[in-house]
This record gives C-alpha cells, sequence and structure tokens, in this order.
C-alpha cells in the first residue's frame, strides 16, 4: 500500500495544483467584486494582494504541470505556497479572511501523509502568529478588525484562532488517518483473496479473467495499462513510454472504454499483484 501511496505522490502533487488554480481563479472573482463595488475595499490593497499572490500562486502550476518536476520536496513546496497566499490575504484584509488559515491543511489532507500534516500545522501555526505579529504594529483595515494594538491582538486575535485551527487541524488529521485504515484494509482483503486464488490454482494459475482483459488491449495500450495498474500517473506514464501526456490521455481513455471500468483505484487494486508476482520481467 505504501508502494502505491508513493507512485500516486505525483498525482496527488497534479491534484493540488489544480486546487491552487481554482484558488487563483477564487481570488480574481473576489478582485473583481471590490473593483465594480460590491465590497468595499480599496483599490490599492485589492491590487497588492493579487501581485503579491500571483507567484506562489502560479508557481504550483509551472512547476507540476508545465516543466514536470517530481521530487519528495515538492508537495511541501506546493503547501508553502498556499500558506504565504494565507498569511498575506490576512495582513491585508484581517478579519474577513480568518477563515483562509485552514485551507492549506485541508490540501494536506490529500497526500494521506502524517509527516506532510505536521509539516503543514506547523508553519500555519507560525504563519498565523507572524500575522497577527504584522498586524499588531500596521492595520490595512483598522475599521474592519475588532482589536487595536500588538496586545489586543495577539491576546484576542491570534489564541482564540490558533486553538481554532488546531480543533480543525486534528479533525482533519483524525480524518486522513481514518481515510489511509480504510484504504490499507481494503487493499489487504483484496490482496489476501488475490493470493488465496494464486495458492488454490498453484503452478496451473487461472488468469482467464485477465488474459480476456487484456486481449481487449492493443500492445501499446498493454504497455499503458501494465503502468496504470502500478499506479504510476499520466505523466509518469509518459515518461517512461516517451509519449506525449495527450498520447497517454487518448490511451487510457481508450483503455476505459474497453474494460467498462473507469475508476483508476479499483484497476490498480485489481490487478497490481499479477505484474508482482508473475512479470519477471518487472522483478
Amino acid at each position: 500500500m505504501e508502494d502505491i501511496y508513493r507512485k500516486n505522490e505525483q498525482e496527488a502533487n497534479e491534484f493540488v495544483s489544480g486546487a491552487i488554480r481554482v484558488l487563483l481563479i477564487f481570488a480574481f472573482i473576489f478582485a473583481i467584486f471590490c473593483w465594480i463595488g460590491i465590497f468595499s475595499i480599496y483599490n490599492y490593497m485589492v491590487n497588492g494582494f493579487l501581485l503579491t499572490s500571483l507567484i506562489p500562486l502560479v508557481l504550483p502550476t509551472i512547476l507540476v504541470n508545465l516543466l514536470h518536476i517530481n521530487g519528495k520536496w515538492l508537495k511541501y513546496c506546493l503547501i508553502l505556497c498556499v500558506v504565504l497566499v494565507t498569511g498575506v490575504a490576512y495582513v491585508i484584509f484581517t478579519f474577513q479572511a480568518v477563515i483562509i488559515f485552514v485551507i492549506p491543511s485541508i490540501l494536506a489532507t490529500f497526500y494521506l501523509n502524517k509527516k506532510v500534516m505536521l509539516f503543514t500545522g506547523v508553519v500555519s501555526i507560525l504563519n498565523i502568529v507572524i500575522s497577527h505579529l504584522i498586524t499588531g504594529f500596521h492595520l490595512f483595515e483598522p475599521w474592519i478588525e475588532p482589536f487595536i494594538g500588538l496586545k489586543s491582538i495577539l491576546l484576542y486575535g491570534a489564541l482564540p484562532r490558533l486553538l481554532q485551527y488546531l480543533c480543525c487541524i486534528a479533525l482533519l488529521y483524525i480524518l486522513s488517518i481514518r481515510y489511509s485504515k480504510f484504504l490499507e484494509s481494503f487493499y489487504s482483503v483484496i490482496k489476501e483473496d488475490h493470493n488465496q486464488k494464486i495458492k488454490r490454482s498453484e503452478v496451473c494459475f487461472d488468469n482467464s479473467e485477465f488474459d480476456s482483459v487484456t486481449k481487449l488491449l492493443t500492445e501499446r495500450e498493454k504497455d499503458v495499462f501494465e503502468f496504470m495498474v502500478k499506479g504510476y500517473t499520466n505523466t509518469q506514464i509518459a515518461k517512461q513510454l516517451y509519449l506525449s501526456i495527450g498520447t497517454v490521455k487518448n490511451y487510457v481513455s481508450s483503455i476505459y472504454d474497453k474494460i467498462g471500468e473507469r475508476d483508476r483505484t479499483a484497476l490498480i487494486l485489481k490487478y497490481s499483484s499479477y505484474y508482482h508476482t508473475y512479470d519477471s520481467s518487472h522483478i
């Protein structure tokens, strides 16, 4: 199961990168509302927020989708980009933007990784404290922030928000652990069932179901299918087979149509053990 998590980390990076693009879209929607007068916020504040947030909100797309970088550090970089934007948003809009502190932690849950959750929690706590320290010396919107002065902002602003955040991330952490255990249990059941079939058939393994599936595929689709069920993302498959991502997506779509199953995780759970056990070229 850990092997599947590791191989699908790039897919999680792509998902988080897409979610960050959604945040960018919402930032522009918010700015438009301000520009046309729906929200009473000075344009220089809105423009400053957009300019400051543009790089951290665009950088994930450049790293993940354009440069196709895949490193262990990448997920932490993506989280830091979002944390930075939430800090900037609070410094400028203060009380109106308090809920966004939890967004990085929500994105971190998609990795199902305790270290990522811990990292996000630590940097978010620092982000909340630093943001409130800055507003303690300068407020862009003193008419909206209910607390004035460094002591009041830290005591009545930062402290309650830290407690609220800790409550949220604790619940998200529990959710992440529960979901991970569920997937591990589900995978173990599938794997145990598969191993039992192997023991019953011994040398004369009945792989008729697998053969019936692969017979529907062309040779190139078989190559793509193999990497799919071994947990590779479309981007990783493209690199392995020296194909464009668009071509891989076309192959994947064709495979789904022929097999009649569009759930990639289900295919991984069902067929990955076959390659690990019977295909000696992948040992």
